[in-house]
């Protein structure tokens, strides 16, 4: 029998991967977005399309699993106090609200997928990081354990409750990995900072898959990294991409320089985190790209 799907932030790298394979797979899915309009010019495929004010109108739909991907965007704006209170409030304030609704549902969703981040773990330098592995207490990992936590209430009114803690996304369309890769292309690549610190990559056919399987799985419950096998340190990343590239990577982009650029937010690209998916791989998922090579190849070429 096909399946229902609530999906926050539809429109986003993840969130447009998502709705393709539900739809290629006979399912149907909701949108729900703060311009609905705009949204629903690019998911022609949706059942509907609601605003975020308009989320109660639900009450008595079958919904069989929630997918929440709404947030505004990290690396889109330099960090400051006015929009950092934007990145918690577009992902803690909506997170709260599909709880609202689940709470007042007569026929509960099975499942409530609900995104995080890796940097729920902060600056872990070359130390493998799990599941059960505490947070820290950077922005970031703040930013992350709340909205968990908001998540988290959904598991009061008998629902499953999995938080989608995601790495680094390698994918065409993918802004940040467009920024990543333009100096290689002008033949002055290299990379980021010191290069010692770890990325947990995360290939977009990847990410995509494990919202699926979670969603049809029982088996997968809490906290689980979205992140492949594999995780390679920037100095890695950055030499695989001048290979493909046919580029020269030894023109590192100095730390002071990224600090000066970026600001605060510098500490997401300047800091390690070498996240290990275990649960996923104890409940049985398979990884389509445990390679990064492989996978940026899939991306560059």
């Amino acid at each position: 029998m096909a399946k229902t799907f609530l999906i926050t932030g539809a429109t986003g790298l993840i969130g447009r991967s998502i709705t393709q394979a539900i739809a290629l797979r006979g399912d149907e899915f909701i949108a729900v977005s703060t311009r609905p309009a705009d949204a629903a010019g690019k998911l022609p495929g949706a059942k509907k399309v609601i605003a975020l004010k308009e989320l109660y109108l639900l009450k008595n739909e079958k919904i069989d699993a929630v997918i929440n991907l709404a947030g505004a965007n990290l690396g889109s704006k330099r960090w400051n106090r006015k929009t950092k209170k934007e990145f918690y409030d577009s992902r803690i304030n909506t997170t709260g609200r599909i709880v609202e609704l689940i709470s007042v549902m007569p026929q509960k969703p099975e499942v409530f997928l609900s995104a995080s981040g890796v940097d729920y773990y902060g600056d872990c330098g070359d130390k493998d990081v799990y599941e059960d592995s505490p947070p820290a207490n950077s922005f970031p990992a703040r930013l992350t354990r709340d909205w968990e936590t908001e998540a988290r209430k959904a598991e009061q009114f008998g629902v499953r409750v999995v938080r989608v803690r995601t790495g680094f996304v390698l994918a065409k369309e993918s802004e940040a990995v467009k920024k990543l890769v333009q100096p290689f292309r002008f033949f002055v690549g290299g990379p980021i900072g010191g290069g010692k610190q770890y990325v947990s990559w995360i290939h977009i056919d990847d990410i995509t898959g494990i919202y699926l399987y979670s969603a049809d799985n029982s088996s997968v419950n809490g906290a689980i990294n979205a992140a492949a096998p594999n995780p390679v340190t920037m100095k890695e990343l950055a030499v695989n991409i001048g290979r493909i590239l046919h580029r020269p990577a030894f023109f590192p982009a100095p730390a002071f320089a990224v600090k000066i650029i970026a600001g605060e937010m510098a500490e997401v690209v300047l800091k390690g985190r070498k996240a290990m998916p275990k649960n996923l791989l104890d409940l049985g998922y398979h990884f389509r790209y445990v390679d990064v090579n492989k996978a940026l190849k899939d991306v560059l070429e």
